[in-house]
């Protein structure tokens, strides 16, 4: 992803990116390019990532109102979504769970993210 995609997210949303999900998304981890990840896991389109964000911040998810510090960066493809808080400059993933309605750390770093990801992939 180009950092104009990234603006153009920024714009469309209305939020400011953390520093460190930009530098990822415009240097994606090689270790992820031919995995699901950038389809699911880590979302490397910037068209899709509107999308999910706008659709959530419409009509909710996850039991009711989308809280609006939440950004999605990835999905499993269950009704569950990876998201960013998108004030903080810090990366950590956190996991929204549609069958508990709540966010719960996933990974503390992008490292524990793409191996949590790897991990989930070869189940």
């Amino acid at each position: 992803m180009k950092i104009e995609d990234v603006k153009r997210i920024e714009e469309t949303i209305g939020v400011n990116l953390p520093i460190e999900y930009v530098k990822i998304i415009t240097n994606y981890p090689s270790t992820l390019i031919n995995t699901e990840a950038p389809d699911f896991g880590l979302l490397d389109d910037a068209d899709e990532i509107i999308s999910e964000n706008k659709f959530v911040l419409k009509n909710g998810a996850c039991g009711g109102p989308w809280p609006k510090q939440y950004f999605i960066i990835g999905k499993n493809g269950c009704g569950d979504y990876y998201v960013i808080l998108h004030e903080n400059n810090n990366f950590s993933v956190g996991f929204a769970d549609h069958s508990i309605a709540q966010v719960n750390l996933f990974a503390k770093t992008k490292d524990e993210f793409i191996s949590k990801l790897l991990d989930e992939m070869d189940k």
